[in-house]
């Protein structure tokens, strides 16, 4: 630690007249003893002029001013010095302890990023099978239905938090954040699908209003992967505004305006890889919901039902299973 120079230079003052000096410029009321202070009789808070010794008062000590003895002025700010060394030294030992709690909790947040991002995985995955059990089966069974309400639930947090998060990300964002904001739209919107599909098999008289809420979260969804898929088109118009700025500042103003245009360009390839990213991943499934968004032409199945021992059947299938007797 950088100690100013004149707290050495004023402790090697050695000439009385300097020392004397600031001495009686500082303290002129501050005395020194001739004495051991220990042996000085005990007045109050203080002591006083006699000397005692184990048969009482042995010898009276003088006191003399500081000013006409020595420098004590220059120690005195010495030791000021020192103890203020000795503390900005404990609140060095705090910084490093404050550094070490903001790693922790960075790690802990990197953690935490990695648990939700393992929600979504499992919430996926769980899905998948649900698919695959009603493609075979064609109904839901308790056991689907509990599982679709849990990963339903996860869907729906997960896929909310990622576009929060894309909302108020900047350039410092990670990358993967946009790819976990897309998987989770996906994902949200094929729960949706399913959570249809049970109204069809268990809630008929909901099923418009489920199917709605279907079409509705699919436009939602669109809207938020053009918006992701185009930032950088906003970007490159502040570009555009701040290089038109730059060439109308005075010299004053252009340094400042510089330095937001390369921060804004940092930003712009931030988002360009970003874009790269999700088209690369997500270019098909995006085309495929699109196109069921666009869908006019209805093409309805064939509605099968029929009695039997076991009760009343209904199934819904796309193979002609009815044909016209001439």
């Amino acid at each position: 630690m950088s100690v100013s120079p004149k707290i050495l230079s004023s402790l090697m003052l050695s000439g009385a007249t300097a020392g004397t000096a600031a001495s009686a410029t500082m303290s002129s009321s501050l005395f020194m003893a001739t004495a051991n202070p220990d042996t000085l009789m005990q007045i109050g808070q203080g002591v006083g002029s006699a000397v005692v010794g184990t048969n009482g008062i042995v010898a009276q000590a003088a006191f003399i001013p500081v000013a006409s003895a020595i420098p004590v002025v220059a120690p005195l700010i010495a030791m000021q010095t020192l103890s203020s060394v000795v503390m900005l030294q404990q609140f060095n030992i705090m910084d490093k302890k404050l550094d070490e709690i903001i790693l922790s909790i960075d790690k802990m947040l990197e953690r935490q990023e990695i648990t939700k991002v393992a929600e979504l995985f499992a919430a996926v995955h769980i899905i998948d099978e649900i698919y695959l059990q009603y493609g075979q089966t064609g109904h839901f069974s308790i056991d689907m239905l509990i599982r679709l309400a849990l990963a339903e639930r996860d869907a729906m947090i997960l896929s909310r938090r990622y576009e929060i998060l894309e909302n108020s990300e900047s350039s410092n964002s990670i990358i993967y954040g946009t790819n976990c904001t897309m998987l989770a739209s996906f994902l949200n919107l094929r729960v949706k699908y399913l959570r249809t599909c049970v109204d069809v098999q268990e809630n008929p008289q909901f099923v418009k209003r489920s199917l709605e809420s279907f079409a509705g979260l699919l436009k939602n969804n669109i809207n938020l992967w053009d918006k992701l898929l185009h930032k950088s088109d906003e970007m490159k118009n502040d570009i555009d505004k701040l290089n038109k700025q730059i060439e109308k500042a005075n010299p004053l103003q252009k340094s400042s305006l510089k330095k937001e245009l390369l921060r804004k360009k940092d930003e712009y390839m931030v988002f360009m890889e970003k874009e790269r990213d999700i088209l690369e991943n997500f270019h098909q499934l995006i085309d495929s919901a699109k196109q069921v968004s666009e869908t006019t032409n209805k093409i309805f199945p064939t509605l099968i039902y029929w009695h039997d021992d076991n009760g009343e059947h209904c199934v819904a299938t796309n193979e002609q299973m009815l044909y016209a007797v001439a």
